[in-house]
């Protein structure tokens, strides 16, 4: 979950970014991974997936970035909203007016100081003093947002849906607070980081929405590397002729399983499709991403070694996260 410096300014900026409800390409996080607004002791990481336009997602720790190149790995996933305030007050659902959406009939959410209201936490919402007017002590409080990490936009034969995505290293991050410099962390449950869990789960149940909390830790490290090592080359360019480019898949796809390191599967097609073998190397990996080519991608992808077919789908493995 987010952090950010709770100020008039900063509210107003969270607004100006996201006022308007935005799809991509055209959307903004509303917490930038930069030095400035990332958390000091975050991995801050910008993304650019094709399937978005290529625009930034900004991930705020290093098990945000594996969740998200999860998310973008999944073709029923089609929007991901990061670093999205969560509204204070009611607001429509999120695929509100979205043309996907059409017919459907869509709870709107309450707003997070109505769920503060009935968690009885409303003294501990986030609040800022409002400088309007040229009198300090007339200015009046506004609720300053909480964040999401990482909300998906789905569809599947049902039609289109959401989830949310609150993600931690550990699953005791959701009821304890962080270690603090100098200190032990505590056995006991903190409450307030108990409360702030509560209060996503319900903000999300009041418009249908689930949330699956997400353990950085729990997506297998071979899948992490394979799928971070596949979406580097998503946009490396090839010289190959686009109608050449399925009768080269087809030539991959027939390599898996076979016992040749696939740099040498690389050299071979390359001279045959009169490309470089680097730009085979990324038309392996780019396969591989788009799922037109299935590998075993719990076990290392690598060149020097031979292609693996893929045992368990990464997709299936983890289906209920991306559940209805």
């Amino acid at each position: 979950m987010a952090q950010t410096k709770i100020t008039w300014e900063r509210l107003l900026q969270v607004r100006e970014r996201q006022r308007h409800d935005r799809w991509s390409p055209n959307y903004v996080a509303g917490i930038f991974a930069d030095p400035k607004e990332a958390p000091g002791i975050s991995t801050a990481t910008i993304l650019r997936p094709a399937k978005l336009g290529r625009r930034e997602v900004h991930t705020l720790s290093f098990n945000e970035t594996c969740t998200a190149l999860l998310a973008f790995y999944n073709p029923a996933c089609w929007e991901i909203f990061d670093q999205r305030a969560m509204s204070t007050t009611p607001r429509p659902h999120l695929l509100q007016g979205h043309a996907k959406a059409d017919g459907l009939k869509l709870r709107p959410f309450e707003g997070t100081v109505s769920v503060t209201e009935r968690l009885g936490t409303l003294a501990k919402h986030p609040k800022v003093r409002a400088r309007i007017g040229a009198r300090q002590e007339n200015w009046p409080w506004a609720p300053f947002p909480y964040f999401a990490d990482l909300t998906l936009c789905l569809e599947d034969e049902s039609g289109p849906y959401v989830v949310d995505w609150p993600v931690k290293d550990k699953e005791d991050d959701f009821k304890k607070r962080g270690p603090r410099k100098g200190r032990s962390r505590p056995d006991k449950d903190d409450p307030a980081v108990v409360a702030r869990t509560a209060l996503q789960e319900i903000y999300n149940s009041d418009a249908g929405i689930r949330t699956h909390q997400v353990v950085g830790r729990s997506i297998d490290f071979h899948v992490r590397c394979n799928l971070r090592e596949m979406f580097l080359d998503e946009s490396y360019r090839t010289t190959i002729h686009e109608e050449a480019r399925p009768d080269l898949i087809h030539e991959l796809n027939a390599s898996v399983g076979v016992d040749i390191p696939a740099y040498i599967t690389a050299r071979r097609l390359a001279n045959s499709f009169k490309i470089q073998p680097r730009e085979v190397v990324a038309i392996i990996k780019q396969g591989i991403w788009n799922r037109q080519i299935r590998v075993d991608l719990f076990q290392p992808v690598l060149m020097d070694k031979p292609l693996r077919p893929e045992i368990q789908d990464v997709l299936s493995h983890y289906a209920d996260w991306f559940s209805r």
